[in-house]
């Protein structure tokens, strides 16, 4: 289409002159021949042309021209983003009064609830240009993920620049007009933005996954002390103890960069064995022995980079590995006052496959893990859990950090993680789930029992926050559906709930954290916990200690069973300690441990242990 209008405009100036179709033409042809031979020196942009190629990147425009107040959601893409494909230009407000720009990059091929990562680029360097040329467009591209651009003030990065990053972080954390995964936050920086970077990992590590920063051979030390005496969001640990992987770039081992590589060889807990590989001079491991946390839901997955020479850093390949072997490699995952370190893996490596289908016209997804055992053949007729995400949340990543797959590994069931419906037109895509979702749940149950080893007796649901509402709404209004419901961080009244059926028994598990905002004083659910407990008890007769005397405790976790005339459990309250609005993966075990214990027979009988349940007046 270029060549066309160029080709016009230059016959145009022929003015009256008059040329056969022929000889116009022909004129065409080498018109558009020559051109072709121009265009491949000098790329479109030359000409004033915006395109968004491989190797080509429009001029940024500003984000806010681009937001509407709402969208035409497409059914065969209901969470999709309006941003995809875009170069945007982002207004910040500083703290300390002034303005600044960053940018943000939203490919084409990004995803729902995916991870970002901030880029600190050398001053002088032109923010889209160094994204093409360091192979950050690339590897954005390739993994669906976002960019956000920081960029030095008037040719120079600052000695402090943390009002700026504070606006960036705040930038990203709030998610206005798109939904990244938070859990999967990354830092990069380069040249003289790589102190920016590390001052900002000393400052923000609880909120980030990974660190890198390429050209630190002059770091003031003199903020390593400040974050060894800086309180950090958990009572009694200083920032200097917050594990977070870092990769070090420098161009030789100065006094400054050895203090750097020393003081988050302690932040990580890693040795002094070292080791090396094509990107990196040294590499140093978490020890396991010197492990502080239970290994379920905090795991010493951070690990030490050092690479010496800064010549290779800024190069497709480096970047390629940077991102792919290191920094996506870990997730900080919700757990407690300081966020859980994770080993990630994608879900693909990981052997959970995406499904798909049409349920009221839209288009849904689920994904389903199936344990070794089952794909293999050696196990059959195998329990299954839905497992709920949170509102806002993804089948995809709530795969990816509540640990089900793990447990279904070792446990033998099947676990399915169904993604919600968004919850309105407006420009930012969010899920939620609504008792509109039975019929995709349903639709779903049926897809799982014809096409897997699956035993019908034993179906469970699980889930977290949003997630407790759709899994206990299920139990609440289709029992007939499961046999069991194990569920943490929601309050779900049977009382507030439309069209419960109380015809059949349904064992109940509700789980809650210590520090989880909404039952912690000033919370909305602050005080409520007994109540919603004491429904149950009054739906099955049970009477019960009011005291505060637990039935069990096993580490953080503290039961409380309160059990029917036959002395089966049939409702379970379970309090964890330290736990903030999050689903542990070592809580899910206590889960499924609960619920595997339950069956429904085809005439709608519950069963404890193949026990019949009968000492109760369910009513």
């Amino acid at each position: 289409m270029v060549y066309d209008l160029l080709f016009q405009a230059r016959f145009f100036k022929l003015g009256t002159e008059r040329i056969g179709k022929e000889k116009v033409m022909k004129a065409k042809r080498v018109f558009t021949a020559t051109l072709s031979l121009i265009m491949a020196a000098f790329p479109l942009t030359a000409f004033g042309a915006t395109v968004t190629s491989g190797n080509q990147l429009q001029d940024p425009v500003p984000l806010t021209s681009v937001v509407q107040e709402t969208v035409t959601v497409d059914p065969n893409n209901p969470l999709g983003t309006a941003l995809a494909g875009g170069y945007y230009s982002v207004d910040l407000a500083l703290e300390n009064g002034s303005n600044r720009t960053a940018y943000q990059y939203v490919p084409k091929t990004v995803g729902y609830r995916q991870p970002e990562v901030a880029i600190a680029v050398p001053s002088g360097a032109e923010a889209g240009q160094f994204i093409l040329d360091s192979g950050w467009k690339a590897v954005a591209d390739e993994n669906g993920i976002c960019l956000v651009l920081m960029t030095a003030e008037n040719g120079a990065w600052k000695a402090d620049e943390s009002a700026y990053t504070d606006a960036v972080v705040e930038f990203m954390d709030g998610r206005k007009y798109l939904q990244t995964q938070d859990s999967a936050f990354y830092m990069a920086g380069y040249g003289d933005g790589a102190n920016t970077v590390m001052s900002a990992a000393l400052d923000k590590s609880e909120l980030f996954a990974g660190f890198a920063a390429f050209g630190v051979d002059n770091f003031d030390v003199r903020l390593l002390e400040a974050a060894k005496s800086a309180p950090s969001n958990a009572k009694g640990v200083m920032k200097s103890e917050v594990a977070v992987p870092m990769w070090i770039g420098a161009e030789s081992v100065t006094q400054p960069v050895n203090q750097l590589v020393e003081f988050w060889k302690q932040a990580n807990s890693c040795g002094n064995e070292v080791s090396s590989n094509q990107y990196a001079s040294m590499i140093y491991q978490p020890v396991g022995y010197l492990a502080k946390t239970n290994q379920i839901t905090y795991q010493d997955c951070s690990k030490v980079m050092v690479t010496l020479g800064l010549d290779q850093t800024q190069k497709p390949e480096f970047t390629s590995n940077l991102y792919n072997n290191f920094l996506k490699r870990t997730r900080r995952q919700d757990s407690g006052d300081i966020n859980a370190l994770r080993a990630f893996g994608t879900n693909a490596e990981r052997g959970i496959e995406r499904k798909t289908m049409k349920s009221n016209g839209t288009l849904r997804e689920f994904y389903v893990y199936v344990p070794t055992a089952v794909k293999n053949g050696s196990m059959k007729n195998v329990p299954v859990v839905f497992a709920f995400h949170g509102g806002g949340g993804s089948g995809e990543e709530f795969a990816a950090r509540s640990g089900w797959d793990k447990v279904a590994e070792e446990r033998n069931f099947i676990v399915v993680f169904p993604t919600g419906c968004r919850s309105d037109s407006k420009f930012k895509a969010s899920t939620t789930w609504k008792v509109d979702d039975l019929p995709f749940f349903s639709e779903m149950r049926a897809y799982m029992l014809r096409n897997y080893s699956i035993d019908a007796s034993r179906i469970y649901v699980s889930g977290q926050s949003m997630g407790c509402f759709m899994s206990s709404t299920i139990a609440l209004t289709h029992p007939e559906w499961i046999a069991a419901c194990a569920a943490t961080s929601a309050r779900v009244m049977p009382s507030e709930t439309a069209n419960v059926n109380t015809s059949l028994v349904m064992p109940y598990m509700w789980s809650v954290g210590e520090k989880d905002k909404y039952f912690v004083e000033g919370g909305k659910d602050y005080g409520k916990v007994p109540a919603c407990i004491g429904e149950w008890r009054v739906r099955y007769d049970i009477s019960a200690d009011e005291s505060n005397t637990y039935t069990y405790q096993n580490g953080n976790f503290h039961g409380y069973d309160f059990k029917n005339t036959q002395g089966i459990t049939l409702v379970r309250e379970q309090w964890v300690k330290d736990k903030i609005h999050a689903m542990l993966p070592d809580e899910v075990y206590t889960l499924y441990d609960f619920m595997s214990s339950y069956s429904r027979g085809s005439d709608g009988t519950s069963y404890y242990m193949n026990m019949p349940i009968t000492g109760t007046s369910d009513h």
